[in-house]
């Protein structure tokens, strides 16, 4: 936060992309941030009650797309396992943030009753086919939030067309294998490499200063 407040001071133009945004403001920072900023960008979420809140929460931002969709290499449709809505109010706050491809994700916490996790099917298209419907062609700030798919996600990023200046993706829920590519991939794009925290950043230091 430190970094992208010193770089792009309040007032300025700010554009993102973000990948499992959520409904925007929950387990983020990120929305107190672009709000203060001439911003635009591209908000990805699949879950829908959570797109529908994420609309309602950038809807006074016209230059903001909301996409209701999972992000994936190849598949159409994917199945993402989430807490059931209607028997949410047993748990914490935070497993609204913990729906997954991988339904491990959530039967690894003893806590969540295996009956409360609910299947949903949602449509699915490749990051970059996403990003080439819209009118964008170009981000300061790709951030990633997909709870164990995010070395994927970035994977499918198009660093060769696209020069986000930072690029913040999270680390923990990765394969060791994962986490080692991650990191090769964002140094092999000019990236400097450092972690806060459960996620892994880029940041391209002819662009931004520390």
């Amino acid at each position: 936060r430190r970094i992208l407040e010193k770089n792009f001071p309040v007032g300025k133009e700010f554009s993102f992309l973000q990948v499992g945004a959520n409904d925007g403001v929950s387990f983020d920072s990120l929305y107190s941030f672009v709000t203060q900023r001439k911003v635009s960008g591209i908000a990805i979420e699949p879950i829908k009650e959570y797109y529908q809140e994420l609309c309602k929460n950038y809807s006074q931002y016209q230059n903001v797309i909301c996409v209701n969709k999972a992000v994936h290499k190849t598949d159409s449709y994917a199945t993402i396992y989430k807490i059931d809505a209607n028997e949410i109010i047993h748990y914490p706050d935070w497993v609204n943030g913990i729906a997954s491809f991988n339904k491990e994700h959530l039967t690894k916490f003893e806590f969540i009753d295996p009956a409360h996790i609910l299947e949903e099917t949602v449509d699915a298209s490749h990051l970059m086919k996403i990003v080439e419907n819209t009118l964008y062609r170009n981000f300061d700030y790709f951030q990633v939030d997909t709870e164990g798919y995010d070395f994927k996600v970035v994977e499918m990023f198009d660093f060769n067309n696209y020069k986000p200046k930072i690029v913040k993706a999270e680390y923990i829920n990765l394969y060791k294998l994962e986490k080692k590519e991650i990191r090769k991939k964002l140094r092999r794009h000019g990236y400097f490499v450092f972690f806060q925290g459960l996620d892994v950043i880029g940041i391209n230091l002819r662009k931004v200063k520390l």
